[in-house]
């Protein structure tokens, strides 16, 4: 090949690459005038290519896929939770249980978190008596004992329509107790017993008063407990034309509040306009209304209503009546019901809870007909122990 051509075509490329790296070098430019564009001819061998390597882990794939299916139903509350970061309304959620929530356990832990979180100040729905006041820590609850209690435990009255809580309260004249009698074993023997042992049963025995029944509700300093009471409200029904009951706030003297009557839900306003460390109120024995409970929180922020009972297995919810859940649903608005029940039906003798798996799933569709549109988180049952000859297993 010509020498001298080779030359000029070395040449020719040297003077091409210095001028295609001079005009890399130089930047772009917008002027009024003049225009000039980057030239990338080189850019090749600057920019470093992507060494990244990606790994898929198809089982954590499937795991978040199946995470997002399982808390689809809940997408609505986690979103009107999120809402509630910038104070826009109230949340509240129903938790109902046996034994395991008794107390405000685990409630009160719930509603610390989300309170923290989400604000609120006030510990939400709280019965007219209860079976472990002096065993719950969020509140100081006391009472008189000649109201009547019925619950989802006690034999079923027509006329005595429960509330949201499983429970109704009537102011009587009179109070129960509970006693163990002895039974001789020739009163219970017949003609065709050849043996029978001395046993004893329970019985109720009546004792009656002449005061009316009180309750009082007092504040206490403990996280996701009823630090003080500022929007408080009474759930009553049944009562009759002209009752009423007597209010006390704080230390200053009673005041009566007229009870309106029907059969419906109804709803009593009984705040003070300002923050109290105590309240309560007296129901006369002559006016048998049905009472439910009372409400202590605030327009806005997150509350957890604990809803327990001792020994219920969670069925035949049917007993509360669909129209006062509907009523209670239009005061209350919950955005979440939790259940969690089965520790009263498990048994290590059974291996066959389809009974049990029927009697849920009523309940579970009538609570979805009362509330429509709200999900329902459904809580299994914990561990139980027995006690064997070797210990508790």
């Amino acid at each position: 090949m010509n020498k001298d051509f080779v030359k000029v075509i070395t040449l020719t490329l040297l003077v091409i690459f210095f001028i295609g790296f001079i005009a890399f070098l130089v930047p772009g430019c917008e002027g009024k005038y003049v225009r000039i564009k980057p030239l990338k001819w080189f850019g090749w061998l600057f920019n470093k290519p992507d060494t990244t390597i990606v790994v898929v882990d198809e089982a954590a794939l499937q795991q978040a896929a199946m995470y997002k299916n399982a808390t689809a139903p809940l997408q609505s509350f986690l979103t009107r939770l999120e809402n509630a970061k910038n104070g826009s309304g109230q949340i509240r959620i129903a938790y109902f249980g046996d034994s395991i929530i008794e107390g405000d356990l685990i409630t009160q832990q719930l509603r610390t978190n989300l309170q923290s979180s989400y604000g609120g100040n006030g510990i939400g729905f709280v019965p007219i008596t209860s079976i472990v006041a002096n065993f719950r820590k969020t509140i100081r609850h006391t009472f008189a004992k000649n109201w009547e209690s019925m619950s989802f435990m006690t034999p079923f009255k027509a006329d005595y329509p429960l509330g949201i809580g499983g429970f109704v309260f009537v102011p009587r004249n009179w109070y129960t107790v509970q006693k163990a009698l002895e039974v001789k074993a020739d009163s219970l023997a017949d003609s065709t017993a050849t043996f029978m042992a001395d046993t004893t049963k329970t019985v109720a025995q009546r004792f009656y008063v002449t005061t009316n029944p009180w309750v009082k509700y007092q504040a206490v300093n403990v996280n996701g407990g009823a630090r003080q009471f500022d929007r408080i409200r009474l759930f009553y029904s049944h009562s009759q034309p002209g009752g009423s009951i007597s209010v006390s706030r704080d230390d200053q003297p009673a005041q009566s509040q007229t009870l309106s009557s029907g059969t419906g839900l109804q709803t009593l306003d009984l705040s003070a306009g300002r923050p109290l460390k105590s309240f309560g109120f007296t129901a006369p024995f002559s006016n048998p209304a049905h009472f439910y409970g009372m409400s202590f929180d605030q327009p806005a922020g997150v509350y957890v209503d604990n809803f327990s009972i001792r020994g219920y297995s969670g069925m035949f919810f049917q007993r509360i009546p669909k129209p006062l859940l509907e009523q209670f649903q239009s005061q209350m608005q919950y955005d979440l019901i939790i259940l969690q029940y089965g520790e009263n039906v498990s048994n290590p003798k059974f291996r066959n809870y389809d009974f049990y798996r029927r009697g849920m799933i009523k309940t579970i569709r009538y609570l979805q007909s009362a509330f429509p549109n709200v999900p329902i988180l459904l809580v299994s049952a914990h561990d139980r122990s027995i006690k064997t000859p070797s210990g508790y297993v």
